[in-house]
């Protein structure tokens, strides 16, 4: 599964950058953010009845933002030499 995700021609040049440290794309972010947000959002309002999960939620919610927003921004450059190297 390892070897298949990151020879994968949709994720695996996103993840070799990731793991490199090398950063992710503005765009992938944006996604991810929106993603995240959706579902803890609405497991928020819809799925949970109970106080303290829902701040524990959205507690995580904001911790992965601040992982997420925090990583290094891979330029659209950066990402085509990661894919030709590899």
């Amino acid at each position: 599964m390892h070897d298949w995700l990151l020879s994968n021609k949709v994720f695996g040049s996103y993840i070799r950058s990731y793991r490199e440290g090398k950063g992710v794309p503005t765009k992938v972010k944006a996604i991810s953010l929106v993603a995240l947000w959706a579902t803890i959002g609405s497991s928020v309002v819809f799925a949970v009845s109970i106080l303290v999960v829902r701040v524990i939620l959205i507690m995580i919610a904001i911790g992965v933002t601040i992982h997420i927003v925090r990583l290094p921004t891979l330029r659209k450059i950066d990402l085509s030499i990661a894919s030709a190297t590899s």
